[in-house]
């Protein structure tokens, strides 16, 4: 094969990443994968002689490497509220400014629906950051909702509500969590965080606490 070719790819591949990077709404996410784009494109230039463009790409990634080096070692701080300790108000104000990415994580979703479920406000280094509800219903629990805002999709939040706060669900009299996978990325979330496929359920899984 050319090398010429080969040296082209490169180059392409690497424009390519790093378009897909910026399409990325989650900051760690969008660190990782550019940091990978400029490597390659860091590659490109050294392969074609041109050392401005292998530095600055090389300079880039390494900022990509510190930044992802420092998110990793920061710990986060979460805090489950119940809403009405926080206030209606408050849970209508937050609905309304995310209606539109959360009718994408569950579609025909009202204000309705989770001031009549049990839900909780999620917090990150006292931010409010996400939004978990359920419906009981003797040992099982019904996920109503479970959304956190684009910056805070790292998993994190979901090893808190399922790992971490696996106790105080037990105490309320909760074995079992079921959830209905409406979004392509809520499969993975699931299965990350203890889920199973649940038999005989289109999309649906569960997770045993």
């Amino acid at each position: 094969m050319n090398f010429d070719v080969i040296k082209e790819g490169i180059g392409y591949a690497a424009s390519l990443i790093i378009l897909v990077s910026l399409l990325m709404t989650n900051v760690f996410r969008l660190r990782l994968i550019n940091g990978i784009g400029s490597v390659l494109f860091g590659a490109y230039g050294w392969l074609i002689g041109s050392w401005p463009v292998c530095a600055i790409n090389l300079v880039i990634a390494g900022i990509d490497g510190w930044y992802l080096l420092q998110a990793m070692s920061i710990s986060a701080f979460f805090d489950l509220a119940p809403a009405e300790s926080v206030g209606p108000e408050y849970l209508k104000r937050f609905f309304l400014f995310h209606e539109r990415e959360l009718m994408n994580y569950a579609p025909g979703l009202t204000i309705e629906n989770l001031q009549s479920a049990c839900t909780c406000l999620i917090f990150r280094n006292l931010l409010p950051v996400g939004v978990f509800s359920y419906r009981q219903n003797g040992p099982d629990a019904e996920i109503v909702l479970d959304f956190m805002i684009p910056e805070y999709r790292d998993f994190k939040a979901g090893r808190y509500l399922y790992r971490t706060k696996r106790m105080f669900f037990k105490e309320k009299g909760i074995k079992r969590f079921h959830a209905l996978a409406r979004h392509p990325s809520q499969p993975k979330y699931y299965l990350r965080n203890g889920f199973v496929r649940e038999d005989g359920v289109a999309g649906g899984f569960v997770n045993a606490l």
